[in-house]
């Protein structure tokens, strides 16, 4: 009888280490935790501006401006052009600092609610529109070339209001190829960011010290404050 006790007892411990459920191992639960969150955070934080062609607009007249073209966003109107010489003087509003081509924001009524600053003595001043489908904000490029191409100005087209946000001062080693080509877009976080899909590019184009340079992650970060180059 005294032999029995012992031999029951062990049985019991066998028995409840046979029902005890297992466990998935620490790591691996941790490892896939980590990765849902991740995939979650760059749904929500990253999003693409995907080049887009608006509305255009035919026969645009606005008193003492010339306009070379015209587009339709949402209720408002985008038109670029300049203001009409007299006498092939520079006039008022025009100044000799301030004079050529600009971009305009009209409000639904064609009245002027922003003009950008002029772009001096260039030939071109072409907008290029990108959207930001998750929250619908717009970034309008303007190339601007003289003989060659020489970077462009971007703008944030936000809700009715326009803010030009700087210069990209930078094109592709490639005379066939303009900033507008080789542009990438995207919003992350608080920072809009412009990267180059290229291999060479040329930093200050427009000037006679440019920098000819390997393409190593080379961007522009726009943190709604300001926008600086990153090379």
């Amino acid at each position: 009888m005294k032999n029995l006790f012992p031999a029951i007892a062990l049985l019991s411990l066998v028995s409840c280490k046979k029902e005890l459920p297992k466990d998935p191992p620490i790591n691996e639960v941790s490892v896939k935790e980590e990765g849902t969150d991740t995939i979650k955070s760059k749904t929500v934080k990253d999003a693409l501006y995907m080049e887009f062609k608006p509305k255009t607009i035919s026969n645009l007249k606005i008193s003492g401006f010339d306009v070379s073209k015209a587009f339709s966003i949402g209720e408002n109107t985008i038109a670029v052009g300049s203001y009409s010489a007299l006498d092939g003087k520079i006039t008022l509003p025009d100044t000799e600092e301030n004079f050529g081509k600009r971009l305009l924001l009209l409000n639904n009524k064609n009245q002027i609610i922003y003009t950008s600053q002029g772009s001096g003595e260039a030939y071109l001043y072409e907008p290029h529109f990108y959207k930001n489908n998750q929250n619908g904000n717009i970034i309008i490029v303007c190339q601007q070339a003289f003989e060659y191409f020489f970077g462009g100005d971007a703008y944030l087209l936000q809700s009715g209001t326009i803010k030009h946000i700087g210069n990209l001062d930078i094109e592709p080693n490639n005379e066939e190829k303009s900033l507008t080509d080789i542009l990438k877009i995207k919003e992350s976080k608080d920072e809009i960011i412009f990267t180059f899909n290229a291999d060479s590019l040329v930093l200050k184009p427009g000037n006679e010290d440019i920098i000819i340079k390997n393409n190593n992650n080379t961007q522009y970060i726009y943190n709604h404050q300001s926008l600086k180059l990153h090379q």
